[in-house]
């Protein structure tokens, strides 16, 4: 089987991570997408955040790199930590909600498979910007 390549940006700053609320998977998600086959996962990235918010993200490390199983198809997603000094907006419609959370906040609510497989991380990182 092969992987499916994709990369998003955990913009985190005085409140929280931000999230994205796709209602056709009724998860919480990062801005990210398809890596496509002329560009890196960082262009990707940035790409996407640009495309689904409306920000221009700086990409600032490398977060996780790792596969993932959802509806039996395998994903090799990129995570970056970034951050913007624009205020994003919803720019697609298959999203309905864009919000920050805290650590304990995440615990409450239905993730994406990536970012359930490093949940413990995201929170470890969340109570480390205060």
């Amino acid at each position: 089987m092969e992987a499916t390549e994709i990369a998003g940006t955990l913009i985190i700053n005085d409140e929280g991570l931000l999230l994205l609320y796709r209602k056709d998977q009724e998860w919480w998600e990062v801005p990210g997408g398809k890596v496509k086959d002329e560009e890196s996962p960082t262009q990707a990235a940035v790409r996407e955040a640009s495309e689904e918010i409306g920000v221009d993200v700086e990409l600032e490390k490398p977060f996780f790199s790792g596969e993932f199983e959802s509806n039996n198809e395998l994903f090799l997603w990129h995570g970056y930590i970034g951050k913007t000094t624009e205020n994003p907006e919803i720019q697609e419609e298959k999203f309905s909600e864009l919000k920050y959370f805290d650590a304990e906040d995440i615990d409450e609510e239905d993730l994406a498979p990536n970012l359930r497989q490093i949940e413990p991380a995201l929170r470890r990182v969340l109570r480390a910007k205060t």
